[in-house]
């Protein structure tokens, strides 16, 4: 000890007064003098530590939640702290001995309070003036990593646990010595390699060792093991990725303790030392939806895990989002990548990401509401060229726009109200002409009640050779008759028909009131003659959920995208439910169905059939004659799919463009070399059905819609 110091009265005081407060802590275990060092000078607190808890409450590790593809790939991460809690037999021995030899030697010789190393310290900071750091044992330094986490990133409960007092340092003494009555050394070690930060945003072990060496904690050699080892007391300044020069030299000196303390031949060491580091092996990381493979399946997830489906994460958005960035949870969604891939090459080879017009479409699962894939023409996010922040397949509220029209699609709505009503599809029959003009006909309303047209609203049949005469349901279907549907609406109500459309499971895109109450329901359509043709903006998701109503025989399931959830402790969190019910009658589905399945068959979208044994149903739709969107919505009581592509009325091509020449099926699309939709095949959507369907049926037994008989008597 350095007599000069001895000499000097105030320090040697100060030393008295250090040294008896490492004997009561030493003596008394739990109950310890509260001591304060301030700067230079040392004040003995008369207020007994026993209003200070005797143990330290102690957290699960903030661990990051990961996000997996039905195939069990991995999507995303999402993560405060970016950390995979590993037990101690999941981490090699090798850094183990690395870790203890640079902390704590003595780890498993001493108690809690390391005598040696704390008189050490403590005769250094006096002599300093100040409380610098030194004479921690690995237990104390896991303690201040506890009191760092509780502070769930409050910046000045952090700056306090961090403090250098000698407050601080008993206190952390304090907790230590309850550790340690309560939990073996072992479990210590691992929760330490568990919490410390190895810089670079990698928290805990086994992240660091992904990170830096893409192996597991358990695969760590010597040389590995050193650099990581090396990390902990200065993380930010000795990463080897931002300082490489520094986490070598780091390195060397675990290796030399490790000579010193451990029995490390210096063979071995020397032949650590000039391993170089690997920058080929590094692995970024990615926290979030953004850059992840499919960014939107990811967001729409996500979405769902922060909404009020999932209120046993939390009570609300804030509480559900930590739960997903601290708890370790294992998140499973629906979607396989295959069948994600193939939907997204059969829609990006026609139509490209920069293109003026958007394509979306989306496939679920009949009977379970899963959704099977989700894919639009511009899968990338962000803000650039080709990129887009919106999920076009959801709500505005889920992270979708405007929404899309779906045009004629909408008359299976009418077709189911009107069968409900007793309308049988072989036995009604309407005669129209090519174009009518509805104003001052009467339409059956919601309930008893009628309305009267009093504007013009002029409509015209667009297929030739079957744009007037006599139609009945199939027929009328087949060629998308639409003055036989209006009249068909007019009979049935289009408050009706909107009602089926609900039942079945349709939504609003973006479902907001104007001024005179209109616009966030589907019965606010039912006085509207145009819904039948399509006019309401709803989500391509939900058109594939509601045709799948009647491949289900009118049991509506929801579209879901959660397939499980796990907690870190492996017990299954429960998911949304499909909630499948039976919302429309399974007869009036029968009807619907013989009616869609001729159209698919022998109507418009005949060259979409695939002649696998498998029934199919779908219709065709435009709006503003393909001006604005062309619509395909096909089924089988395996699948259902909804397809649309839309002008992008923000896209320059688009702006650029005559407004008397923009139409879906004209525009130049990059994957056909300027070539139109049009000029691809002649259905529009309706194009990409079979490539996106036959891989989804193949191999799958033969399956028919149940057959429709009209009711006795009718």
């Amino acid at each position: 000890m350095n007599l000069k110091f001895l000499m000097s009265k105030p320090k040697s005081l100060a030393l008295m007064a250090a040294i008896s407060v490492l004997a009561g802590v030493l003596t008394a275990g739990l109950v310890l003098p509260f001591v304060a060092l301030g700067t230079g000078a040392i004040r003995a607190s008369t207020t007994a530590i026993g209003s200070v808890p005797t143990s330290l409450s102690v957290p699960q590790q903030n661990e990051a939640s990961t996000l997996l593809m039905g195939d069990g790939s991995e999507l995303a991460k999402f993560y405060d702290q970016n950390r995979s809690y590993v037990p101690l037999d999941q981490i090699s021995k090798e850094m183990q001995n690395a870790q203890i030899s640079i902390e704590d030697h003595r780890f498993y010789e001493h108690g809690a309070i390391d005598a040696q190393s704390v008189l050490r310290a403590l005769v250094g900071n006096v002599a300093g003036g100040s409380i610098s750091g030194g004479g921690s044992t690995l237990t104390q330094q896991y303690v201040k990593q506890v009191r760092i986490q509780l502070c769930y990133g409050d910046a000045t409960c952090e700056a306090e646990a961090q403090a250098a007092t000698m407050e601080r340092k008993i206190l952390e003494m304090r907790y230590a010595i309850a550790l340690e009555k309560e939990i073996p050394k072992d479990v210590i070690l691992e929760r330490y390699l568990n919490i410390a930060y190895y810089g670079d945003g990698a928290y805990g072990v086994q992240a660091a060792a992904k990170h830096y060496f893409n192996v597991n904690a358990s695969q760590l050699d010597l040389a590995q093991s050193a650099m990581l080892a090396g990390l902990v007391q200065n993380p930010s300044q000795t990463d080897p990725v931002n300082y490489p020069e520094a986490a070598i030299a780091r390195r060397a000196a675990v290796l030399d303790s490790q000579i010193r303390y451990q029995g490390l031949s210096q063979e071995q060491a020397e032949a650590a030392k000039a391993v170089p580091f690997d920058t080929s092996q590094v692995q970024e990381f990615t926290n979030g939806c953004s850059d992840s493979r499919y960014p939107f399946v990811c967001d729409y997830a996500l979405k769902t895990l922060e909404s009020d489906q999932m209120t046993s994460l939390g009570a609300t958005p804030r509480d559900r989002r930590n739960t997903l960035n601290r708890g370790g949870l294992t998140i499973t969604v629906t979607v396989d990548p295959g069948t994600q891939d193939n939907a997204q090459r059969v829609i990006s080879s026609v139509i490209g990401a920069p293109d003026p017009v958007i394509a979306v479409a989306d496939t679920v699962e009949v009977s379970t509401g899963r959704i099977v894939s989700m894919v639009q023409s511009r899968p990338q996010w962000g803000d650039g060229d080709g990129k887009t922040n919106y999920n076009y397949s959801v709500t505005n509220a889920m992270g979708g726009a405007e929404g899309f029209m779906f045009g004629s699609t909408f008359k299976i709505w009418t077709a189911a109200a009107g069968i409900q009503q007793g309308n049988y599809p072989d036995s009604t029959s309407i005669r129209v002409a090519k174009s009518q003009n509805w104003r001052g006909k009467t339409f059956r309303g919601c309930g008893d009640n009628t309305f009267t047209l009093y504007e013009n609203y002029t409509t015209t049949n667009a297929v030739g050779g079957q744009d007037k005469g006599s139609f009945n349901m199939v027929t009328g279907m087949m060629w998308s008759v639409n003055n036989y549907w209006i009249a068909l609406e007019q009979r049935v109500g289009p408050c009706q028909a909107a009602d089926m459309a609900q039942r079945a499971g349709v939504q609003l895109a973006k479902p907001e009131a104007d001024a005179a109450g209109f616009g966030d329901e589907l019965s606010d359509w039912g006085e509207v003659p145009s819904f039948t043709l399509g006019a309401p903006y709803v989500t391509p998701l939900s058109m594939a959920a509601s045709y799948a109503t009647f491949g289900n025989r009118g049991v509506r399931c929801n579209p879901i995208i959660l397939s499980s959830i796990t907690n870190r402790d492996g017990v299954d969190v429960p998911v949304p439910s499909a909630d499948c019910q039976q919302t429309i009658d399974p007869t009036v589905a029968d009807g619907v169905n013989y009616v869609m399945k001729a159209t698919q068959e022998r109507g418009l979208s005949a060259q979409t059939w695939i002649n696998n044994g498998i029934d199919q149903g779908s219709k065709t739709g435009t709006s503003d004659n393909s001006a604005s969107s062309s619509a395909f919505v096909g089924y089988t009581p395996y699948m259902s799919t909804a397809i649309v592509v839309a002008g992008d009325t923000s896209s320059p091509g688009w702006q650029a463009t005559n407004p008397a020449s923009r139409n879906v099926l004209t525009m130049p699309l990059s994957p056909l070399g300027g070539g139109s939709l049009g000029g691809y095949n002649g259905i529009g959507a309706g194009a990409f059905w079979k490539p996106i369907m036959q891989p989804l049926l193949a191999g799958r037994e033969p399956a028919k819609f149940n057959p429709w008989q009209a009711p006795s008597g009718r």
